[in-house]
């Protein structure tokens, strides 16, 4: 009779059934320290964007459309893009940027906002900027919100949003 030797990993991973053939659960353990070794990587480019001076203006209607201004400073060494914004009191964020060409400016929707490597942008209404759809309720001037701007590379940051008759 021989004798079987597997590690205490092994043993554990075939109990559940995940491990069907000899070495997987090497493949597992360098996948595990290939993750813990890319998660400062992530956390470092997360830290070098930063989103300030988010505003939407005041509004006594509820269910129309209103712009989310911000400035998105990227300090990293690459390029990220904003690919999604969720605030409470919208129902639906579009991000836009203007075209202009022959005749008046016009909003076009796109896929996501590019934030160059190494600068500062600012989200405003005659350039790219998020359009809030279908508010939920009025915004009064003073209030402040948290919405949440989603990066493909940083992630996702919690954005303080001021509710502001003026800029």
């Amino acid at each position: 009779m021989t004798a079987a030797v597997t590690s205490s990993i092994d043993g554990a991973l075939d109990r559940t059934g995940w491990v069907g053939q000899p070495g997987r659960s090497r493949f597992l353990a360098l996948g595990l320290v290939a993750g813990l070794w890319l998660t400062p990587v992530l956390a470092v480019a997360g830290d070098a964007l930063q989103v300030t001076n988010a505003w939407v203006p005041a509004s006594d209607e509820v269910g129309i459309d209103l712009p989310l201004a911000m400035t998105v400073k990227n300090d990293a060494n690459e390029a990220d893009a904003i690919l999604r914004v969720r605030c409470p009191f919208a129902n639906f964020a579009v991000k836009h940027t203007v075209d202009r060409g022959e005749g008046a400016p016009a909003m076009r929707e796109i896929k996501s906002i590019p934030i160059p490597e190494s600068k500062t942008i600012e989200l405003k209404h005659d350039g790219y900027h998020v359009m809030l759809l279908q508010t939920r309720q009025k915004l009064v001037d003073g209030e402040a919100f948290t919405c949440a701007v989603v990066f493909q590379k940083a992630g996702t940051k919690e954005t303080e949003v001021q509710v502001s008759r003026t800029p």
